[in-house]
Protein backbone atom coordinates (compact mmCIF):
# COMPACT_ATOMS: atom_id res chain seq x y z
CA UNK A 1 0.00 0.00 0.00
CA UNK A 2 1.22 3.49 -0.88
CA UNK A 3 0.99 5.86 1.60
CA UNK A 4 -0.66 9.40 0.99
CA UNK A 5 2.34 11.85 1.07
CA UNK A 6 1.04 13.98 4.07
CA UNK A 7 0.75 10.24 6.10
CA UNK A 8 4.76 9.65 4.74
CA UNK A 9 5.68 12.95 6.41
CA UNK A 10 3.73 12.70 9.99
CA UNK A 11 5.60 9.58 10.24
CA UNK A 12 9.25 10.20 9.43
CA UNK A 13 8.87 13.73 10.87
CA UNK A 14 9.37 15.88 7.96
CA UNK A 15 8.23 19.14 9.27
CA UNK A 16 9.02 21.27 6.36
CA UNK A 17 6.74 19.01 4.24
CA UNK A 18 4.01 19.22 5.82
CA UNK A 19 4.15 22.69 6.26
CA UNK A 20 4.69 23.00 2.59
CA UNK A 21 1.79 21.08 2.00
CA UNK A 22 -0.52 23.54 4.19
CA UNK A 23 1.12 26.22 2.61
CA UNK A 24 -0.07 25.21 -0.60
CA UNK A 25 -3.80 23.78 0.28
CA UNK A 26 -2.91 20.16 0.15
CA UNK A 27 -3.22 19.19 3.54
CA UNK A 28 -6.56 18.51 4.84
CA UNK A 29 -8.14 16.82 7.85
CA UNK A 30 -9.88 14.16 5.69
CA UNK A 31 -6.42 12.55 4.52
CA UNK A 32 -6.52 8.86 6.56
CA UNK A 33 -4.89 5.46 5.24
CA UNK A 34 -7.45 2.27 5.18
CA UNK A 35 -8.01 1.71 8.60
CA UNK A 36 -8.99 5.78 9.10
CA UNK A 37 -5.97 6.42 10.89
CA UNK A 38 -5.41 10.14 10.16
CA UNK A 39 -2.32 12.31 10.74
CA UNK A 40 -2.49 12.75 13.93
CA UNK A 41 -2.99 8.89 14.61
CA UNK A 42 0.94 8.35 12.39
CA UNK A 43 2.46 11.18 14.27
CA UNK A 44 1.96 10.04 17.61
CA UNK A 45 2.18 6.28 16.69
CA UNK A 46 5.80 7.28 15.30
CA UNK A 47 6.79 9.54 18.47
CA UNK A 48 6.66 12.95 16.10
CA UNK A 49 6.08 15.29 18.70
CA UNK A 50 7.02 18.47 16.57
CA UNK A 51 4.69 17.07 13.82
CA UNK A 52 1.69 16.62 15.92
CA UNK A 53 2.09 19.76 17.43
CA UNK A 54 2.02 21.24 14.12
CA UNK A 55 -1.17 19.29 13.23
CA UNK A 56 -3.07 20.00 16.05
CA UNK A 57 -2.70 23.51 17.71
CA UNK A 58 -1.54 25.31 14.09
CA UNK A 59 -3.41 23.07 11.26
CA UNK A 60 -6.43 23.19 13.35
CA UNK A 61 -6.89 19.03 13.35
CA UNK A 62 -8.73 17.36 16.47
CA UNK A 63 -6.50 15.84 18.73
CA UNK A 64 -9.11 12.77 19.51
CA UNK A 65 -10.05 12.00 16.16
CA UNK A 66 -10.87 8.39 15.85
CA UNK A 67 -10.04 5.76 13.70
CA UNK A 68 -12.53 2.92 12.45
CA UNK A 69 -11.37 1.35 15.33
CA UNK A 70 -12.76 3.84 17.23
CA UNK A 71 -8.60 4.20 18.57
CA UNK A 72 -7.40 7.88 19.29
CA UNK A 73 -3.78 9.21 18.81
CA UNK A 74 -3.52 8.55 22.04
CA UNK A 75 -4.03 5.09 22.29
CA UNK A 76 -1.32 4.65 19.16
CA UNK A 77 1.18 6.80 21.54
CA UNK A 78 0.56 4.45 24.36
CA UNK A 79 0.67 0.97 21.99
CA UNK A 80 4.14 2.09 20.77
CA UNK A 81 5.44 3.17 24.18
CA UNK A 82 5.53 6.87 23.46
CA UNK A 83 5.06 8.69 26.36
CA UNK A 84 5.98 12.49 25.58
CA UNK A 85 3.54 12.12 22.65
CA UNK A 86 0.85 10.67 24.95
CA UNK A 87 1.18 13.06 27.76
CA UNK A 88 1.02 16.23 25.21
CA UNK A 89 -2.28 14.70 23.80
CA UNK A 90 -3.46 14.28 27.27
CA UNK A 91 -2.15 17.70 29.02
CA UNK A 92 -2.13 19.90 25.98
CA UNK A 93 -4.23 18.38 23.11
CA UNK A 94 -7.44 17.97 25.55
CA UNK A 95 -7.38 13.48 24.68
CA UNK A 96 -9.30 11.94 27.44
CA UNK A 97 -7.29 9.32 29.16
CA UNK A 98 -10.15 7.02 29.58
CA UNK A 99 -11.50 7.09 26.02
CA UNK A 100 -12.20 3.49 25.04
CA UNK A 101 -11.77 1.94 21.12
CA UNK A 102 -14.13 -0.18 19.90
CA UNK A 103 -13.26 -3.12 21.63
CA UNK A 104 -13.19 -1.20 24.95
CA UNK A 105 -9.58 -0.91 25.44
CA UNK A 106 -8.28 2.68 26.67
CA UNK A 107 -4.67 3.67 26.77
CA UNK A 108 -3.97 1.48 29.67
CA UNK A 109 -5.21 -1.75 28.36
CA UNK A 110 -2.60 -1.14 25.03
CA UNK A 111 0.18 0.35 26.88
CA UNK A 112 0.19 -3.09 29.45
CA UNK A 113 -0.78 -5.31 26.08
CA UNK A 114 2.27 -3.81 24.24
CA UNK A 115 4.68 -4.00 27.56
CA UNK A 116 5.13 -0.13 27.27
CA UNK A 117 6.40 0.46 30.88
CA UNK A 118 7.42 3.37 30.81
CA UNK A 119 3.91 4.40 29.53
CA UNK A 120 2.40 2.53 32.11
CA UNK A 121 4.08 4.46 35.06
CA UNK A 122 3.19 7.80 33.52
CA UNK A 123 -0.92 6.50 32.95
CA UNK A 124 -1.10 5.66 36.21
CA UNK A 125 0.70 8.53 37.99
CA UNK A 126 -1.46 10.80 36.03
CA UNK A 127 -4.67 9.51 38.44
CA UNK A 128 -8.10 8.51 37.87
CA UNK A 129 -9.64 4.81 37.35
CA UNK A 130 -7.60 3.60 34.47
CA UNK A 131 -7.00 0.49 36.43
CA UNK A 132 -10.03 -0.64 37.15
CA UNK A 133 -11.59 0.04 33.46
CA UNK A 134 -12.56 -2.87 31.66
CA UNK A 135 -12.97 -4.12 27.81
CA UNK A 136 -16.16 -5.15 26.30
CA UNK A 137 -14.70 -8.84 27.40
CA UNK A 138 -14.56 -7.59 30.78
CA UNK A 139 -11.12 -7.50 31.15
CA UNK A 140 -8.42 -4.83 33.36
CA UNK A 141 -5.10 -3.84 32.41
CA UNK A 142 -3.78 -6.32 34.91
CA UNK A 143 -5.68 -9.44 32.82
CA UNK A 144 -3.35 -8.39 29.77
CA UNK A 145 -0.40 -8.14 32.30
CA UNK A 146 -0.72 -11.27 33.38
CA UNK A 147 -1.58 -13.60 29.98
CA UNK A 148 2.39 -11.58 28.82
CA UNK A 149 4.03 -12.78 31.24
CA UNK A 150 4.71 -9.40 32.07
CA UNK A 151 5.52 -9.46 35.46
CA UNK A 152 6.94 -5.53 35.58
CA UNK A 153 3.46 -3.80 34.36
CA UNK A 154 1.61 -6.35 36.80
CA UNK A 155 3.27 -5.07 39.83
CA UNK A 156 2.65 -1.76 38.66
CA UNK A 157 -1.24 -2.06 38.02
CA UNK A 158 -1.50 -4.31 41.11
CA UNK A 159 0.26 -1.91 43.50
CA UNK A 160 -2.21 0.82 41.88
CA UNK A 161 -5.25 -0.98 42.42
CA UNK A 162 -4.64 -4.58 44.48
CA UNK A 163 -8.49 -5.71 43.90
CA UNK A 164 -7.72 -5.99 40.58
CA UNK A 165 -5.69 -9.25 41.53
CA UNK A 166 -8.84 -11.55 41.38
CA UNK A 167 -11.11 -9.20 38.63
CA UNK A 168 -12.85 -12.03 36.34
CA UNK A 169 -13.06 -11.58 33.02
CA UNK A 170 -17.03 -12.09 31.21
CA UNK A 171 -16.02 -15.74 30.97
CA UNK A 172 -14.72 -15.67 34.48
CA UNK A 173 -10.93 -15.30 33.50
CA UNK A 174 -8.69 -13.81 36.75
CA UNK A 175 -5.51 -12.48 35.90
CA UNK A 176 -4.07 -16.09 37.62
CA UNK A 177 -5.72 -17.72 35.74
CA UNK A 178 -4.48 -16.70 32.18
CA UNK A 179 -0.79 -16.92 33.85
CA UNK A 180 -1.61 -20.41 34.17
CA UNK A 181 -3.26 -20.34 30.74
CA UNK A 182 0.20 -19.15 29.08
CA UNK A 183 2.44 -21.03 31.42
CA UNK A 184 3.90 -17.96 33.11
CA UNK A 185 5.57 -20.12 36.62
CA UNK A 186 7.22 -16.45 37.35
CA UNK A 187 3.54 -14.25 37.46
CA UNK A 188 1.72 -17.27 39.34
CA UNK A 189 3.98 -17.82 41.93
CA UNK A 190 4.08 -13.82 42.84
CA UNK A 191 0.21 -13.44 42.38
CA UNK A 192 -0.26 -16.57 44.80
CA UNK A 193 2.19 -15.68 47.26
CA UNK A 194 3.14 -12.50 47.13
CA UNK A 195 -0.24 -10.68 46.17
CA UNK A 196 -2.97 -12.38 47.67
CA UNK A 197 -4.50 -13.69 44.57
CA UNK A 198 -7.15 -16.53 44.75
CA UNK A 199 -6.13 -20.05 43.84
CA UNK A 200 -9.55 -21.40 44.08
CA UNK A 201 -11.62 -19.13 41.54
CA UNK A 202 -12.79 -20.76 38.35
CA UNK A 203 -14.29 -19.28 34.83
CA UNK A 204 -17.68 -19.37 34.14
CA UNK A 205 -17.10 -23.57 32.28
CA UNK A 206 -15.98 -24.54 35.40
CA UNK A 207 -12.36 -24.60 34.64
CA UNK A 208 -9.55 -24.21 37.36
CA UNK A 209 -6.24 -22.86 37.19
CA UNK A 210 -5.17 -26.17 37.61
CA UNK A 211 -6.95 -27.52 34.66
CA UNK A 212 -5.98 -24.09 32.73
CA UNK A 213 -2.45 -24.93 32.84
CA UNK A 214 -3.23 -28.72 32.67
CA UNK A 215 -4.90 -27.92 28.68
CA UNK A 216 -2.22 -25.63 27.64
CA UNK A 217 0.54 -28.49 28.59
CA UNK A 218 2.60 -26.82 31.05
CA UNK A 219 4.29 -29.31 32.96
CA UNK A 220 6.01 -27.01 35.69
CA UNK A 221 3.40 -25.38 36.19
CA UNK A 222 0.98 -27.63 36.82
CA UNK A 223 3.59 -29.25 39.49
CA UNK A 224 4.11 -25.98 41.32
CA UNK A 225 0.43 -25.40 41.52
CA UNK A 226 -0.04 -29.43 42.75
CA UNK A 227 2.64 -28.78 45.40
CA UNK A 228 2.46 -25.24 46.81
CA UNK A 229 -1.26 -24.78 46.51
CA UNK A 230 -4.33 -26.68 48.05
CA UNK A 231 -5.93 -27.36 44.61
CA UNK A 232 -7.29 -30.87 44.86
CA UNK A 233 -5.68 -32.93 41.62
CA UNK A 234 -9.09 -34.58 41.23
CA UNK A 235 -10.87 -31.40 40.70
CA UNK A 236 -14.00 -31.24 37.67
CA UNK A 237 -15.26 -28.60 35.59
CA UNK A 238 -19.33 -27.94 35.11
CA UNK A 239 -19.33 -31.05 32.19
CA UNK A 240 -17.36 -33.23 35.26
CA UNK A 241 -13.65 -33.09 33.50
CA UNK A 242 -10.67 -33.18 35.67
CA UNK A 243 -7.18 -32.01 34.69
CA UNK A 244 -6.69 -35.74 33.70
CA UNK A 245 -9.05 -35.48 30.97
CA UNK A 246 -7.72 -32.49 29.91
CA UNK A 247 -4.34 -33.71 29.76
CA UNK A 248 -5.29 -36.99 28.02
CA UNK A 249 -7.45 -35.07 25.50
CA UNK A 250 -4.40 -32.92 24.44
CA UNK A 251 -1.76 -35.56 24.43
CA UNK A 252 0.33 -33.94 27.33
CA UNK A 253 1.53 -37.99 28.27
CA UNK A 254 4.54 -36.38 30.53
CA UNK A 255 1.15 -34.02 32.74
CA UNK A 256 -0.69 -36.87 33.06
CA UNK A 257 1.71 -39.64 34.62
CA UNK A 258 3.13 -36.33 36.79
CA UNK A 259 -1.03 -36.22 38.11
CA UNK A 260 -1.61 -39.35 38.37
CA UNK A 261 1.78 -40.02 40.28
CA UNK A 262 1.19 -36.95 42.83
CA UNK A 263 -2.37 -39.22 43.74
CA UNK A 264 -4.90 -37.58 40.74
CA UNK A 265 -8.46 -39.70 40.95
CA UNK A 266 -9.41 -41.71 37.48
CA UNK A 267 -13.11 -40.32 37.08
CA UNK A 268 -15.69 -40.10 34.48
CA UNK A 269 -17.10 -36.84 33.34
CA UNK A 270 -20.65 -36.28 33.76
CA UNK A 271 -20.96 -37.78 30.07
CA UNK A 272 -19.40 -41.03 31.27
CA UNK A 273 -16.43 -40.50 29.82
CA UNK A 274 -12.46 -41.50 31.26
CA UNK A 275 -9.61 -39.83 30.37
CA UNK A 276 -8.80 -43.08 28.02
CA UNK A 277 -11.80 -42.00 25.81
CA UNK A 278 -10.77 -38.58 25.72
CA UNK A 279 -7.11 -39.42 24.41
CA UNK A 280 -8.59 -41.70 21.99
CA UNK A 281 -11.52 -39.48 20.91
CA UNK A 282 -8.83 -36.84 20.00
CA UNK A 283 -6.37 -39.61 18.08
CA UNK A 284 -3.58 -39.11 21.06
CA UNK A 285 -2.63 -42.79 20.41
CA UNK A 286 0.68 -43.18 23.08
CA UNK A 287 -1.51 -41.76 25.62
CA UNK A 288 -4.12 -43.90 24.72
CA UNK A 289 -1.49 -46.72 24.61
CA UNK A 290 -0.03 -45.66 27.84
CA UNK A 291 -3.26 -45.50 29.86
CA UNK A 292 -4.14 -49.06 28.53
CA UNK A 293 -1.14 -50.43 29.78
CA UNK A 294 -2.00 -49.05 33.06
CA UNK A 295 -5.37 -49.67 32.82
CA UNK A 296 -7.49 -46.48 33.09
Amino acid sequence: MVLHRAIHAARVGDLAALREMAATGHLSPAISDAQGAGLTHHAARCGRLDCLRFLVTELGLAADERALNRATPAHDAAATGHVRELQWLVEQGGCDVEAQDASGATALHLATRFGCVAVVEWLLAAGGHLSDLETNCGAVAAHYAAAKGDLECLKLLLHHAPKCVNHQTRLGATPLYLACQEGHLSVVEYLVRGDGASTHLRAHDGMSILHAATHSGHHSLVVWLATFTDLSLSCQDREGATALHFAASRGHRRILETLLHMGSKVTRDYWGGTPLHDAAENGELEVSSNLRITKI
